[in-house]
């Protein structure tokens, strides 16, 4: 059975928050990458993806993030990511990319 692929996006404060559940993977990498450039161009370059309903995450998604932020950072903003559970946490550990990503409630600015 295939795990569907979900991007929501809402308005949290100062920040746009994009929560993704499913599978983040090749096939799905460019959907997020597309929705953070929709959301780059009208002006929401402080993104925070929430990942507690993502089950799997791969290079892909991982270099997504990367470049998000790479391109939120282009326009005066940021890319964090949020609350990341067990192989989706473990694997954002593993890579290095948490300690970099990591959102922290307590900040204004997650830098």
């Amino acid at each position: 059975m295939a795990v569907t692929f979900t991007i929501c996006v809402e308005r949290r404060g100062a920040a746009t928050a994009v929560l993704l559940s499913g599978e983040l993977d090749m096939a799905t990498a460019p959907q997020v990458r597309a929705r953070i450039d929709e959301l780059i161009a009208a002006g929401d370059s402080r993104i925070v993806v929430d990942l507690h309903n993502l089950v799997f995450c791969d290079s892909a998604g991982l270099t997504a993030f990367i470049q998000g932020d790479k391109r939120c950072a282009e326009h005066g903003g940021w890319l964090r990511l949020s609350r990341p559970e067990g192989h989706v946490a473990r694997i954002m550990e593993l890579s290095g990319v948490l300690p970099v990503l990591a959102y922290r409630a307590d900040a204004d600015s997650p830098d």
